[in-house]
This record gives structure tokens, C-alpha cells and sequence, in this order.
């Protein structure tokens, strides 16, 4: 069947978006990256302006994920629970949206009053992945992949739901096939952001490299698979996981990105983990301490993650969470709690 022009024009589009992405990755420093017999994942949040010019916004790579007990995890917003690929460019994005803001660039969001912004109508978002995420995607791809996850539930329409495996206890992070559907649906920008934003910013399109058409997992999105492979993903002399995760945004010397293993920066001796103040900058409490700074409050010092995050008006997350009732929601008294320390 001959393909029309627009169906060309969108793939072209894609495959260059995935090229940019490796490109990106190509800039940064050795330092994080797998050796010669190591493997990665990568993604990337990329705005397309109406010319179709791209611009890579951050980029994340990483497989691992700490478990779920609170003395692994860490309580105070310290350590990266989760470090597969998708999560750390999102966090990279939600760093970059906050330098955006206060730095006041108008470039990606929009100033329409104090502390109210708007994505660019002029651009649209994109996410990319190497590889088809874990979790039903994955399984999709390569059943033999399947019992590498714990299966958890089934929600309200039918999806699946999968725990990420991790080191010592179970985790309780879920996959990122869920994770992505979630952020379809809701908006990309999380629950502080969301206050400084009019409305949820939704992905215009989900680009993945593989040969399986994944549009039955991923429904309310476009869906467009590209052929350009990652050069540092899993191959017969790639054999083995990458230990360490890199996070870069727009902004961020492509020498200075973010490296992080096990939850917490590379090189960081082990009194230092669970102190805020040296936490890497996409850390809980650091993007935090961005949004505290933004709201410019009388009581932040006070103010604890939980109770931020509850003033989070996004009816589109309720209406989730309503949705997905066996969705595993972090307990707020033990993990949220935390305050900044001065």
C-alpha cells in the first residue's frame, strides 16, 4: 500500500528527532557512559517547532531501580528511586522547565501572569526511547522478557501493571510503559509544576525504536516506530547492564551532566547520601527547592513535599488515580514528609 505523503513526512520526522537524540548523547563527556561490553537506554524530550526544527530538551539514560524500603529509598528527597531512562529525562525536563521559569527565557513556557505560564503554542513535545519501555511494551517486543516482572494488577481498563525488579527488597516503582500512559494522559509536568502551569502539558507523539507496533499500549498517543539503533544498547558484545544513569537538560554544559548511581551522585561517600545539600540537582528535594523559591512563601521552610503537592488542583490526575485504583501510590507520611534543611 503506498504510503501518503503525510505518513512520510512524520516518519522523516521522527527518525530525525531519534538522530538528534544520539547526537545529544554523542556531546556529552565519557564520564557515566557504558564501557565496551556495557548497555543503556536512552530517552528524550524534544520540542518541534511548526518548521519542524527540533530541539533536544533533555536526555536520560539508566536501566536500574532501588527497592521500595524506606532505609534503601532514603526519606528525605535525597536519592533517585527510580533511574530507568524515561524517568531521568523527565526529571531532566522538569529541571529544565524550572530554570526556564526563573530564568525567564519565554522560549518552551510562556509568562501570562505571576506564576502562571504556558507551553509555546508554536512547538510540540515529543518523547523518545531507545528501546520499547519496560513493561508491557517490552513484553510486546520480547516475551521472553516477561518473567523479569512482577506482575501486580490489572486497573479499570484493562492495562497491566508491572513492578521494575531492583536490588535487595522488591520495588515499588511501576513500569515505565505505565508510567508513559500516565503521563499521556495527565500531562508530563507533576504535581508542583502543575500549579505553575494554566494547563497539563500533553505529548503530541511517542517515538520508539523498535520493529513491533506498540499502538495497542499505548492508545491515546501517536505511536511511531523508527529504525536508527542506539549505538550503546544491548548487543551481543553489549552484554551487560550499565550500573550508572545521565541526566541532561538544555542549559547544562554537556561536560557537567547529572551522573547518578544507585540513587545517588557517582563518587559520593555514603554519610552524604541522605543530606539535601548534596543531593544531585533532579533529586526530589532539589526540584523542591525550585519550586519553594518560585512560590517565594513565608512558611516554605515549614512546608513539607506532601503538603505541596496537595495543593495541586490537576483534574485530570484525580480522575486518573480514580481510574486506576491499584495504581501503587507512594505513602506520603514516610516518604513525603520531608521538609528543606536551611
Amino acid at each position: 500500500m503506498k504510503r501518503s505523503f503525510e505518513e512520510e513526512e512524520k516518519d522523516d520526522l521522527a527518525e530525525r528527532i531519534a538522530l538528534s537524540c544520539y547526537n545529544q548523547f554523542n556531546l556529552l563527556s565519557s564520564r557515566g557512559k557504558p564501557s565496551s561490553n556495557e548497555w543503556t537506554h536512552l530517552a528524550g524530550f524534544v520540542s518541534v517547532k511548526d518548521d519542524n526544527t527540533i530541539q533536544v530538551l533533555s536526555i536520560g539514560t539508566g536501566t536500574k531501580c532501588l527497592g521500595g524500603d524506606k532505609d534503601e529509598r532514603g526519606t528525605q528527597g535525597c536519592l533517585l528511586h527510580d533511574s530507568h531512562a524515561e524517568v531521568i529525562a523527565r526529571r531532566a525536563l522538569m529541571r529544565f522547565f524550572y530554570e526556564e521559569i526563573l530564568n525567564e527565557n519565554k522560549s518552551i513556557l510562556i509568562k501570562q501572569e505571576k506564576n502562571k505560564f504556558y507551553l509555546n503554542k508554536s512547538i510540540r513535545l515529543y518523547l523518545f526511547v531507545s528501546y520499547p519501555p519496560c513493561g508491557s511494551a517490552a513484553y510486546v517486543s520480547d516475551p521472553i522478557k516477561r518473567p523479569k516482572f512482577e506482575h501486580k494488577s490489572l486497573n479499570a481498563s484493562g492495562e497491566e501493571l508491572y513492578l521494575k525488579p531492583g536490588k535487595g527488597f522488591q520495588t515499588t516503582s511501576l513500569s515505565c510503559t505505565n508510567k508513559i500512559n500516565r503521563w499521556i494522559y495527565q500531562g508530563i509536568e507533576g504535581t508542583l509544576l502543575n500549579q505553575l502551569i494554566l494547563s497539563p502539558i500533553k505529548l503530541s507523539g511517542l517515538i520508539i525504536q523498535t520493529n513491533t507496533v506498540l499502538s495497542s499500549i499505548f492508545k491515546d498517543i501517536p505511536v511511531i516506530s523508527v529504525k536508527e539503533s542506539f549505538d550503546y544498547g544491548p548487543s551481543s558484545q553489549r552484554t551487560r547492564p550499565c550500573a550508572m544513569s545521565i541526566a541532561w537538560w538544555t542549559g547544562l554544559d554537556p561536560s557537567s551532566s547529572v551522573i547518578t548511581v544507585d540513587g545517588y551522585p557517582l563518587g559520593q561517600v555514603k554519610k552524604l547520601r541522605h543530606k539535601q545539600q548534596y543531593a544531585n540537582s533532579i533529586a526530589k528535594c532539589s526540584l523542591f527547592k525550585l519550586y519553594l523559591q518560585l512560590m517565594d512563601s513565608p512558611s516554605s521552610k515549614t512546608t513539607t513535599y506532601a503538603q505541596a503537592k496537595a495543593l495541586s488542583s490537576n483534574s485530570l490526575r484525580n480522575q486518573f488515580m480514580l481510574d486506576n485504583p491499584q495504581w501503587i501510590i507512594t505513602d506520603p507520611n514516610i516518604f513525603y514528609s520531608f521538609t528543606l534543611s536551611s
